[in-house]
């Protein structure tokens, strides 16, 4: 999430019945709610990673494959409308890989721009 790997192992995050309870729930709102999270502390992923973790466990249970999400702010009002999101899909290799150098300390925005989003960081 953004420019932090985390691990959404199902078993450490809820239990089998609580994620019955978020089923309903649809991606456009689960999007929505990492929006509000976001505007409401843009390094929340990682002052509170559980709660990043949470919301990438929700967004796995809509979107099986995704494996990245972003939200950045795309003006400084500090409100959910603010928020852009983006999901992506990365080969399991190369998530294995930024994950080796996160563990190093080696990662860093920079490189997540680079090689999920294919873009120069700001």
């Amino acid at each position: 999430m953004n420019d932090l790997i985390l691990d959404i192992d199902s078993a450490h995050i809820m239990n089998p019945l609580d994620a019955d309870r978020f089923d309903a729930l649809s991606i456009d709102y689960i999007a929505l709610l990492g929006k509000e999270m976001f505007a409401e502390d843009p390094a929340t992923h990682r002052k509170n990673p559980e709660r990043a973790r949470r919301l990438a466990y929700l967004i796995h249970m809509k979107m099986p494959r995704v494996n990245a999400a972003q939200f950045f702010p795309t003006s400084n009002s500090g409100t959910p409308d603010s928020i852009d999101a983006s999901f992506k899909s990365i080969n399991e290799l190369a998530l294995g890989m930024l994950y080796e150098q996160q563990k190093i300390g080696q990662l860093d925005a920079g490189k997540i721009d680079t090689q999920v989003w294919h873009r120069m960081a700001a």
